[in-house]
């Protein structure tokens, strides 16, 4: 979309000249080819944005404006009623359909500090997108401005300036893709005044930032490159800074800056500056008074720009480099209350471990930094040096020339002209040797050597023990990071003195909020426990003062948060919440008097230890932290003085979770005592969701009750407060309803509606989403979520695709947009007819496969009761763990007429023992203590793995089964995939097929894949399913030579070169 015609009055921005770009006296701007486009527009108008016809945002200057409460309608105002027209007949939706179809990008939906101004990103399925910017006033909004191509949206802290990037075009992506030639330096921003509207278009630009003050932007340009010279490489592009007074639109600009960072408070300006004939230097540019000042100069590099939160604080890193070594090491700088004139390098401190005898001499300092929020102390990182210099090249060996030479010198020096390599010319090779050994040699005889003795390539044999604690493929995973691991530390700026923190006892350490201690992590005496059961870990508070180590807790799975004044930790212990107590060493339970569970026991994995719902959020003071239970939010005092229950959710299952739009910034994660908590609500049964708010007490104010504002039949998420006012935005969504965001106040009580998606989705079939209550075979309740179909007509009957994995009700209000790149899009099977079916699914111990079918199968007999499937077309499918069970489900039962199964595990005895290639762990640990749910080896229980594994189920093999792996699978080895293929080649069973993409982990990433696998599952399920006629792939099949033929006359239809083929080139 592009922006809307406002004016028609153009300012054609003035030249560059010295009256309005100022080149700073103190640097010597060098970068003559640098190329600035900048145009201004009175109306706040570029080419880019013109001719904008919005149908998202129905703001009051909108024709599709409307004030409503999500879930219902505005009413057309007027006292006479109107006929109603005859609505046009509603079409399928087509595959050419799709490309329109818009989703809203949550990443680029931001509100100014004020609560003024609002953007948000619409997205098409063609990769075609717009960047709104609306005004807010009175609740209401009104769109001000529409970017084609829009993204990453930047407001200024005073909410007065907005920044936006324009990218590149579908069109422009895919024509650098097909060219293979990489995009150009730098990117186009729009820097517009939210005040009069202007906007001014910069054109190559790396970044621009705001100063904190709001008063200025420092924006980093690429100019032209120049011309290579014959032979010789190309030149970068020089790069330029300029700094632009926002107020007055001048501009100062800086040649040579490599980093520059703006200080957390006002507007000081750090800027490192590369000099190819003078030394580095580190400055500071005070936009305000023109004033520059250098802080420190260096032949090195600085690294590492950091202000300090609210302060003038910066810390810096200059490089330290060391001719033996392979690394560089850094000096640490640090420069506090830089906004004292009288000081011009502030108060400076510098930390050079090559001069402090305490410093490990085996280590060095990277650029990683981090304040402590007091500005004492700087948080730091070391690594050990590799022992050797960058090219260690081996001793070189004496040419066999130089060797026969000596032979030939030693033995007749006067042959001084003939080639030491050639025997004589008046002896034969045979009589040279003969009279050398005749002469007698000082030497004794060498023994004769080995094959192994003389090869010069090492084997690269991988030595897999069976102590292994951890697996080859894992250890070559975290190779990088155990080989030389990255060590915390804390520099004292006050004594300049350095503390670690990590070594080998203490891997992760976790620097609490006070700044005063840290919490460690050891994992190492629980390494052989964790092979196959949890990852325990001991449990250590550090002083960060000196560095001093207590272990406090052994062989713990959940540590959870810490509070704010650094005295207490949580943890998990026998399914309760303790507290440990830092200042004190005391331990106390602090829910084992409350009559419900902090953690889920729910969860039907076999892990003894359950996940707790949530870390704990404390409060600001530490007087009390946060907890939940599986419906509500609790109060609890870490002394376990009181206890207070928040909210009543537990009647209704209703479930209460804090949302994201409680936290301050300024409360670093925790929430104050006075402050509104905005809860976010979800039905566990009735899939309602909305938001309520509390008020915690505080001394001069009482504690305000928990209210419900809104609790509805569809899917509320994303909310999201405005800095400094209690401006809020959510989205809502239904099945048939698409994803809109929607604008409201501390109350909730007038929401409205701000955008307006996919209005075109009237004029298309569409099918509703309901709730199927159902019982499995255990008598466990249980629910399924199902779709009509598009166009759905009462009395007929209709196929039914059911696709399954775990838990799937929840997703009763999720918008699907149609995709050819989703195989198992249900929004795509419901405009193709089907009805789609998604059942819960519960499990029971050693059971994994059995509890699929007596959940799924029961849940479809409760839908064809209604008469409204035909049972003899019923499919099912899944992908990884739901394709393991819809592989296995058709072993159990003739119920359904086919089958797709993507990347699923086919044997249970194979894939218990087999590798994890992504993380490079073992699939044991996943059977027994996460999805695989089998306590005990097969080698002990082999009946159960055999009788869940699909493959031992083969004789029972019935339904037409597709089967799809990419050949780099590192979840589910494509093994599993062979397997069973083989098998039931060797079966007799004719409706097998293996869909194989080279090249494709566990899901496919490549486009050409995607589309080719989303249509590949709708022909299957359409042939088996609707009876339509199956192409050649799925009848009979396709040999490699034909499939080679079908790409090859694709490609010769689309004009495109074929791939290069790599068997030829030797790989």
């Amino acid at each position: 979309m592009e922006a809307s015609n406002r004016s028609s009055i153009r300012v054609r921005p003035p030249p560059l000249t010295h009256s309005n770009m100022r080149l700073h006296p103190y640097l010597l701007f060098t970068t003559l080819q640098l190329v600035l486009f900048l145009s201004t527009s009175a109306s706040g108008e570029t080419p880019a944005e013109k001719g904008s016809n919005n149908k998202h945002s129905p703001g009051n200057s909108s024709p599709l404006a409307k004030t409503a409460e999500p879930g219902t309608e505005s009413q057309p105002s007027g006292r006479k009623k109107r006929k109603k027209k005859k609505q046009p007949q509603r079409k399928p939706i087509a595959p050419q359909d799709y490309a329109q179809w818009e989703q809203m990008n949550m990443g680029n939906r931001k509100m100014s500090h004020d609560g003024r101004w609002l953007t948000f990103d619409i997205r098409r399925v063609d990769g075609k997108s717009s960047l709104h910017l609306h005004k807010i006033k009175n609740g209401k909004n009104e769109e001000e401005q529409v970017y084609s191509q829009g993204e990453s949206p930047v407001f200024s802290n005073d909410s007065q300036w907005l920044s936006v990037t324009i990218g590149k075009s579908p069109e422009e992506k895919k024509k650098a893709k097909e060219s293979k030639k990489p995009a150009g330096p730098g990117t186009t921003i729009h820097l517009r005044s939210l005040i009069d509207g202007k906007t001014t278009e910069f054109r190559n630009v790396v970044t621009l930032a705001f100063s904190h003050d709001s008063r200025f932007a420092a924006i980093e340009v690429i100019g032209k490159s120049t011309p290579a010279r014959p032979g010789t490489p190309p030149t970068p592009p020089a790069r330029a800074l300029l700094v632009r007074n926002l107020e007055t639109g001048k501009d100062t600009t800086f040649g040579n800056v490599t980093k520059f960072a703006w200080s957390k408070k006002g507007s000081l300006l750090a800027l490192v500056v590369d000099s190819p004939s003078i030394s580095n230097a580190l400055q500071l540019f005070d936009p305000g008074s023109e004033t520059l000042r250098t802080l420190e100069a260096s032949d090195e590099d600085y690294a590492g720009l950091l202000w300090r939160k609210d302060s003038f604080d910066l810390a810096a890193a200059r490089q330290m480099k060391f001719g033996d070594k392979e690394d560089i090491s850094h000096t640490l700088l640090a420069f506090r209350n830089l906004d004292d004139s009288n000081k011009p390098t502030g108060e400076k401190t510098i930390y050079d471990h090559s001069k402090n005898r305490s410093f490990p001499v085996d280590h060095y300092l990277t650029a990683s930094l981090s304040w402590d929020k007091n500005g004492q102390a700087l948080h730091c990182s070391l690594k050990k040096w590799e022992n050797k210099p960058k090219d260690f090249p081996s001793p070189p060996k004496p040419p066999a020339k130089q060797e026969q030479g000596k032979k030939g010198k030693t033995n007749n020096n006067s042959a001084k002209d003939s080639s030491p390599a050639q025997p004589s010319p008046d002896k034969s090779p045979d009589q040279k040797e003969g009279s050398q050994k005749q002469k007698g040699q000082d030497s004794p005889e060498l023994p004769a050597k080995t094959l192994r003795e003389t090869l010069t390539t090492p084997s690269n044999v991988e030595v897999w023990h069976s102590k292994d604690v951890t697996i080859m493929p894992r250890q070559k995973k975290e190779a990088s990071s155990r080989r030389n691991p990255t060590r915390k530390a804390v520099w004292w700026l006050k004594e300049n003195k350095l503390v670690q923190l990590e070594n080998e006892l203490t891997e992760r350490v976790t620097i609490m909020q006070d700044g005063l201690r840290a919490i460690g992590m050891d994992s190492s005496p629980h390494e052989r426990e964790a092979m196959f059961g949890p990852r325990l870990h001991d449990v250590y508070a550090i002083s960060t003062r000196n560095g001093k180590r207590n272990r406090i807790l052994e062989g713990v799975k959940f540590t959870l948060s810490t509070s704010p004044n650094g005295r207490f930790l949580l943890f998990v212990r026998e399914g309760h919440i303790w507290i440990h107590d830092l200042k004190t060493g005391k331990q106390r339970n602090i829910t084992s008097t409350l009559k419900t569970s902090f953690t889920d026991t729910q969860d039907d994995t076999l892990a003894q230890e359950k996940r707790p719902f949530g870390s704990g959020i404390w409060l600001t003071d530490s007087s009390g932290v946060l907890l939940y239970d599986r419906y509500d939010i609790w109060l609890l005092d870490p002394r376990g003085e009181r206890t207070r229950k928040l909210t009543n959710g537990r009647k209704e299952q209703l479930r209460h979770r804090i949302s994201q739009a409680s936290y301050r910034e300024e409360n670093h994660g925790n929430i104050a005592r006075g402050d509104r908590i905005y809860v976010g609500l979800f039905g566990e049964r009735s899939k309602k969701s909305g938001y309520g708010s509390l008020t915690l007490a505080t001394r001069k104010t009482p504690a305000a009750d928990w209210k419900t504002h809104l609790l509805d039949d569809a899917l509320m998420m994303f909310l999201t407060r405005s800095r400094d006012v209690d401006v809020l935005t959510f989205t809502r969504e239904r099945s048939d309803q698409s994803r809109d965001l929607y604008l409201t106040g501390p109350t909730m009580e007038d929401s409205h509606k701000v955008t307006e998606t996919n209005t075109f989705q009237k004029n298309y079939q569409w099918g509703r989403s309901e709730l199927v209550n159902f019982q499995n075979t255990q008598g466990v309740p249980l629910q399924g979520m199902l779709t009509y179909p598009a166009g759905y007509r009462k009395g007929k009957k209709y196929p039914m695709i059911v696709y399954i994995y775990e838990k799937r009700s929840q997703d009763l209000h999720r918008y699907y947009t149609p995709s050819e790149k989703h195989p198992y899009n249900p929004c795509v099977f419901s405009a193709e007819g089907y009805f789609v079916f998604q059942p819960d699914i519960v499990y029971r111990p050693q059971q994994p496969g059995i509890s699929a079918v007596d959940c799924v199968v029961p849940a479809v007999e409760k839908v064809l009761k209604t008469g409204m499937v035909d049972s003899r077309r019923v499919g099912l499918m899944g992908h990884s763990w739901g394709a393991y069970q819809t592989s296995f489900i058709v072993t159990q039962t003739d119920l359904f007429s086919a089958a797709v199964a993507g990347a699923p595990l086919t044997d249970m005895m194979s894939m218990s023992v087999s590798v994890y290639w992504n993380s490079g762990g073992t699939n044991a640990r996943i059977f027994a203590q996460s999805q695989g749910r089998m306590n005990k080896p097969f080698w002990q229980d082999a009946e159960n793995y055999a009788r869940n594994s699909p493959i031992h189920g083969l004789d029972t093999l019935n339904t037409p089964l597709l089967i799809a792996f990419g050949d780099k699978d590192g979840a589910v080895d494509w093994d599993q995939g062979i397997e069973m293929y083989n098998a039931a080649r060797w079966a007799g069973k004719d409706d097998l097929v293996l869909l194989v993409y080279p090249g494709e982990n566990h899901g496919l990433r490549k486009e050409e894949n995607m589309v080719d696998y989303h249509y590949r599952v709708r022909e299957w399920m359409g042939h088996f399913l609707k009876k339509e006629t199956g192409r050649r792939w799925i009848t009979e099949g396709k040999s490699f030579l034909e499939r080679e033929k079908e790409k090859e006359d694709l490609r010769k239809k689309n004009n495109s070169k074929p791939p290069p083929d790599k068997t030829k080139a030797g790989e």
